[in-house]
This record gives structure tokens, sequence and C-alpha cells, in this order.
């Protein structure tokens, strides 16, 4: 999986800043953080990205804080 430096831009100046990261285990998925774990346009994000890499919108529900999200790139 690639992506290059201008698509990061992009991302960056359609959504703001963002966390990139990856999670060690079975999957070593790597993932998207925008702010403070805020809902973006997951067809734009998509379109960004582009068609090689599949982008899954993930959520999790906190007590404190409500419905958290990130997205997957696999």
């Amino acid at each position: 999986m690639r992506i290059d430096a201008d698509t990061l831009v992009l991302i960056r100046s359609e959504f703001g800043e963002f966390d990139l990261s990856q999670v060690c285990g079975g999957s070593n998925a790597i993932y998207l953080r925008f702010g403070y774990w805020r809902r973006i346009n997951l067809r734009k994000l998509q379109d960004l990205i582009g068609a090689g890499i599949e982008v899954v919108e993930d959520d999790i529900d906190d007590d404190d804080c409500g419905t958290l999200y990130s997205y997957k790139l696999k």
C-alpha cells in the first residue's frame, strides 16, 4: 500500500489535521483519525485515496465522548 505525500496534503486541505497510525497485530492496519475522532465524508476520502486502497469507517461508542470515528486503510 502506497500513499504519496501529495495525497496526504490533499487530505489535510480537505479535512484538516489528522493522525496517521499503524496498529500492530494480526492485520497491521493503517488508520487515519481526524481532529478529536471526528466523522468525515467517507466517499470524498475514498476519492482522494484512490481505488487501489479501500477506506473503511470504524466507529467506537464511548460512554463519555459519544461515537469516535477512525478510518482504516486496507
